[in-house]
């Protein structure tokens, strides 16, 4: 059954997600240029110390996951307190679909001359719609 609220409530009152929600995709996007800085430069790092770019994405992945995991958490889903278990398994999990997504755009572009820069910016996209709505699930946006 619909509960239809009268006009002029609904105009006093207007519902909060379309706002909750647009203020999450800006936040998350304002949060990705952060998280390529440290994918790239770390994979910049390991790549100059003699690391491959396929094995030194995947460090630059686990430590980009760990600054997005802090950054979403408190600035893009206003999460409070201490993380509990469930909910790093549940990032870890959603992480790890985005990191499927992303490394294997990674490394198709990368296999046909694509710059670093360019394959990493290009997985993330990719994988951003995916674990924009896992995350916000996982912190109960």
């Amino acid at each position: 059954m619909v509960v239809k609220r009268p006009a002029a409530e609904a105009m006093r009152n207007p519902p909060r997600w379309p706002q909750r929600w647009i203020g999450q995709a800006l936040r998350f996007g304002l949060v990705a240029p952060v998280i390529f800085l440290v994918d790239w430069g770390l994979l910049s790092a390991l790549s100059r110390l003699g690391a491959g770019p396929y094995a030194g994405r995947i460090g630059s992945l686990l430590a980009s996951v760990g600054v997005g995991f802090l950054l979403n958490r408190f600035f893009t889903f206003r999460a409070s307190g201490w993380p509990g278990l469930g909910e790093l398994r549940g990032y870890a999990l959603a992480a790890g679909l985005g990191i499927a997504i992303n490394y294997g755009t990674f490394a198709a572009l990368v296999a046909i001359g694509t710059p670093h820069a360019v394959a990493i910016a290009s997985g993330m996209l990719a994988a951003a719609a995916v674990t924009f709505l896992r995350f916000r699930a996982v912190f109960g946006a």
